[in-house]
């Protein structure tokens, strides 16, 4: 007997699109209203409407906004949404310069950062590869975000620990947004031993996902950011 697939490949990806900005939750509800894999859920404009949202719906994705006042930020609602759900997928939306707050979201569990003025097939592709479980290429041009963000890094959870030259070599190529593809050939190992490996680096550093690789990363200065 051939075994059904599973019920969130039957239907689009439900996403939550949170910005106090209306221009800006339409403008990116079109984007990805032009891919029939999607559909973008009734926005949210504040921390507060987008954790009730996420508590009403369980959206796929939520592409959370960081500075919404004067209540609960993005920062604060990110965090929120992943004591109440680990398992929920949620993604920075920023401005061409990342504001405040990018590095705060991440230690609280988003999966990447994203520019609101991203093309949308770049915007569809980042909401696809989030609902998978993140992906290293969103992590491109992630440390640089951080560091034009300001944000004093929140503490490492633990005292660095010594990597080997090739969890080293790893690291940096997930720091550097490389496929699982391009760090297998530049090893010279499968793609299959490539997320062994960056699987081990997460237990290794504390690191609840992909992203939290590249805080924990410049928390412990093995990169410059």
């Amino acid at each position: 007997m051939i075994a059904s697939p599973p019920e969130t490949a039957l239907r689009p990806l439900r996403v939550l699109v949170v910005d106090d900005d209306p221009w800006t939750t339409r403008a990116v509800a079109h984007a990805l209203a032009g891919d029939p894999g999607m559909r973008p859920l009734e926005p949210a404009h504040s921390g507060e409407a987008a954790v009730a949202a996420y508590r009403e719906l369980r959206p796929d994705v939520v592409l959370m906004d960081l500075s919404m006042p004067p209540g609960m930020s993005g920062v604060e609602a990110t965090a929120q949404i992943l004591r109440e759900d680990p398992e929920a997928c949620v993604v920075v939306l920023t401005t061409v310069s990342p504001g405040p707050g990018v590095a705060r979201a991440l230690e609280a569990g988003a999966l990447c950062v994203l520019q609101k003025t991203a093309p949308p097939e770049t915007l569809r592709e980042a909401v696809r590869l989030a609902a998978e479980g993140g992906n290293p290429t969103l992590l491109k041009r992630l440390a640089s975000d951080i560091a034009i963000a300001g944000d004093t890094l929140p503490d490492a959870p633990i005292v660095a620990p010594a990597l080997t030259p090739a969890e080293y070599a790893i690291l940096l190529l997930v720091c550097e947004g490389r496929s699982y593809e391009e760090i297998a050939e530049t090893q010279g190992i499968t793609v299959w031993t490539a997320k062994s490996h960056v699987k081990r680096l997460r237990e290794k550093l504390a690191a609840e996902n992909l992203a939290q690789l590249v805080v924990r990363a410049l928390q412990f200065r093995y990169i410059g950011g």
